[in-house]
């Protein structure tokens, strides 16, 4: 009995202390739409919750389409009326612990240090300033009808070309939207509805119509559903070229009256739409899965995407017949290809039942950029399909390797040594899928090692294991030498600092046996080398290339079938160069003055330290 009023007691001193160090405080564990409000007053609250919904404004742009034209204006919430009401939001984060009953209270207490706890956002919207904008829109949408007039002049019809009205429906576009905004957490893109007016007088005469219209103006063509940033934009015909294509003939009728068929050169204009359509093709893109081992199924990743071709005579037909009307803007029609590794895919279908090879590397103690890189480039590769037969390149997934699309600078190995450069640590990527394929047994294609040894690619494997790729001219690639198709899976791992790719297929029996490695020419590791460094801050000394002695690593991979018969026996040779250490040092840093423990410091902190922020 004394052990638990000593228990209580302790428990109950504990949630007391707990309680006086959140006095005007918002409980530990409290979040709004992910923002740690923990243990800030309500006006400190209120300032950070105004700073992230200022921040998050930026990136939650409402686009509002023009479906006709493609025009397009973009607001933020902010600029269409919506607010976030930071005071009454922190004073909701604020009332998590302290309202209901005692129990309530401590158990909203418990539950908020525990689990967390996300309070909900108020959110304000000013109808007037949202109305506002729409009528902005309005006026940049509406235009009046005109009627089209035609005059015969010196050089042949003269006319002015008709136009439709157009008029936004404000009524729709405000229903629609609103219901949006009270929900926005993400770019939100919407088509406006207007209304097209047509004029009351759109021809003066048959004939006199149809030469107005077929040289009205130039005429374009676009692809309906063009990628942005990546097809091809609308492409326009002159009125020049479509007065060179023009032919006018003489036809007579059944009742012997005479007419002018007016009509484009058929060849001139095949000859045009066939030099735009190698622009327009696309190799269709496979569905993206991950292979679910409990159920033995395909889950869905990323949707396949349709290639396309364009279908030349269905274009034709179309040009001819709009190009007569007052709309120019001609679609291109468009044939899809569809691909087999599409989103109803499933691994029946490709043959992709059970793991048949699994790899991993660590990258103990890379820098934040390197790891960030690694994570970066993996992305590109989860999910991938091949097809049997196929030579998959890792660098058509890789793309390119630029601060757009998201890399950061860090140490690359380039012309035989490491500088800093955009995407330090891809490499890490690359090594890792080449030793899952080295493990399955597939046909190993272009494969160059690194200038020199590196530990992060030694351990695990050990030397002659790794494959180095500089996108466009250095690749690493492979075949798919079965009858199925293969899955590519991958997982960074940032706790255990590890990288590992997965090849999903059939297991057909295969098994990879791997040689020791043959050491020839080993040449010494170079002299440490001391570079002055300007650009560093002052007492800074950093290691930036580490020792590995040089030599020619051979390796030999002997792949078995499933009768344990020799299908493949590869010889694989890594020409290493011998290098040595690599040291910068800023101002302030005496070579002949160094302290004694300064190996100990680069070697605590990862390469890196100031000799004059040391104890």
């Amino acid at each position: 009995m004394t052990g638990l009023a000593l228990l209580l007691l302790g428990l109950t001193l504990l949630i007391s202390n707990y309680q006086t160090e959140h006095e005007a405080r918002i409980f530990t564990g409290v979040t709004v739409a992910g923002v740690d409000v923990s243990g800030l007053s309500e006006a400190e609250a209120a300032v950070r919750l105004a700073t992230a919904a200022q921040q998050a404004a930026a990136s939650q742009l409402v686009t509002l389409v023009d479906p006709i034209t493609q025009q397009e204006w973009q607001f933020t919430p902010t600029e269409l009326g919506l607010q976030l009401d930071t005071a009454a939001t922190a004073a909701n984060a604020y009332a998590i612990g302290r309202t209901g009953d005692s129990a309530q209270r401590l158990r909203q207490q418990f539950d908020s240090w525990y689990y967390g706890l996300s309070a909900p956002p108020v959110v304000m919207l000013d109808e007037s300033q949202l109305l506002t904008a729409i009528d902005q829109i309005a006026a940049d949408v509406g235009r009046m009808p005109l009627n089209a007039s035609i005059e015969l002049g010196d050089s042949g019809v003269d006319f002015i070309a008709s136009q439709v009205g157009r008029v936004l429906d404000k009524a729709d576009t405000h229903a629609r939207l609103l219901p949006l905004l009270s929900q926005v957490q993400q770019p939100i893109r919407l088509e406006l509805l207007v209304h097209e007016s047509l004029p009351q007088v759109r021809d003066a005469s048959a004939s006199a119509a149809k030469l107005q219209n077929m040289l009205s103006g130039p005429a374009s063509v676009y692809l309906q559903t063009p990628l942005e940033g990546v097809d091809l934009q609308t492409l326009e015909v002159s009125t020049e070229t479509l007065r060179q294509w023009l032919r006018v003939q003489l036809v007579e009728d059944e009742t012997g009256q005479s007419t002018y068929d007016i009509f484009f050169d058929e060849v001139a204009l095949r000859s045009w739409l066939e030099g735009i359509a190698p622009q327009i093709e696309r190799e269709p893109e496979n569905a993206r899965f991950y292979f679910d081992d409990p159920t033995q199924q395909l889950v869905l990743v990323e949707p396949h995407v349709n290639g396309r071709q364009l279908n030349i005579e269905a274009t034709l037909a179309r040009f001819n017949e709009q190009v007569q009307t007052p709309n120019r803007a001609i679609p291109l029609v468009v044939d899809e290809i569809v691909p087999v590794v599409n989103s109803n895919a499933t691994a029946a279908d490709l043959g992709i039942t059970s793991l048949v090879s699994e790899r991993t590397t660590w990258f103990y103690g890379s820098t934040a950029e390197r790891k960030h890189n690694i994570a970066r480039a993996a992305s590109n590769f989860y999910g991938i399909v091949i097809a049997p037969g196929e030579q998959f390149s890792f660098n058509k997934y890789l793309g390119d390797i630029s601060e757009e699309d998201g890399y950061k600078p860090a140490l690359i190995i380039y012309g035989g040594q490491t500088i800093e450069g955009l995407g330090g640590g891809v490499c890490q990527v690359s090594t890792t899928l080449y030793q899952a394929a080295f493990w399955g047994g597939y046909d190993l294609g272009a494969r160059l090692p690194h200038a020199y040894r590196v530990g992060y690619y030694d351990d695990g494997e050990g030397p002659g294991m790794d494959a180095t790729v500089f996108s466009p001219i250095v690749d690493f690639t492979f075949t798919n030498n079965t009858e199925n198709y293969l899955l590519i899976e991958n997982y960074y791992n940032e706790v255990y600092e590890s990288l590992t790719f997965k090849i999903y297929s059939t297991d057909i029996g295969r098994r990879v046996e791997k040689s020791r490695p043959v050491f020839e020419n080993v040449q010494p590791a170079l002299a440490d080398r001391w570079e002055y460094d300007p650009t560093l801050p002052y007492g800074q000394l950093e290691q930036v290339e580490w020792a590995a002695e040089g030599a020619r690593v051979i390796i030999e991979r002997t792949v078995y079938n499933f009768a344990d018969e020799v299908r493949d026996q590869d010889i694989l040779v890594s020409d290493y160069i011998p290098w040595g250490n690599v040291y910068r040092y800023g101002p302030g840093v005496e070579l002949n003055n160094l302290p004694r423990n300064w190996w100990d410091l680069l070697e605590e902190n990862h390469g890196e330290v100031n000799l004059f922020n040391q104890p």
